[in-house]
């Protein structure tokens, strides 16, 4: 039994560390000040890419956003970004999470991510941007 506890920690670790990291960086529109408000999850990731510019609008009583994404890296990078929306009392609108899109940042380029609000309550926003594995998975029984 004394053997039994250390060899199912080890056994978790390892299986975790195989795992590829689904966190990365964000950004959230809160003040004009949004390279303070930048919120790295994945150290390496935030080390290649940087959020350099974020513009609002309002179109048809709409928030418009487009957030630029500069890559730091030489190689290109496999990305997916998903902006949520907030109301007025800062509460997520519930539903209205726009879907993981897919992004492809060839070393270093900049690009435009454009979002558009799904309805007239959500004003402000924030942006994730999380690291795509490139690694074939395999589930186990």
């Amino acid at each position: 039994m004394k053997y039994l506890v250390p060899l199912l920690a080890v056994y978790l670790l390892t299986a975790c560390a195989g795992r590829p990291t689904t966190s990365g960086i964000s950004v959230e529109n809160a003040s004009a000040q949004y390279q303070q408000q930048l919120k790295v999850n994945n150290p390496q990731l935030g080390k290649r890419l940087v959020i350099s510019d974020v513009k609002t609008r309002q179109t048809n009583q709409l928030t418009d956003v487009v957030v630029t994404l500069s890559s730091q890296y030489k190689k290109s990078q496999y990305l997916q970004y998903q902006f949520t929306w907030f109301d007025g009392d800062g509460f997520v609108i519930k539903g209205n999470h726009s879907p993981w899109q897919a992004l492809t940042l060839f070393g270093f380029a900049n690009i435009q991510l454009p979002g558009l609000a799904p309805t007239q309550e959500a004003v402000t926003f924030s942006l994730a941007v999380r690291e795509v594995s490139t690694q074939a998975q395999e589930f186990k029984e």
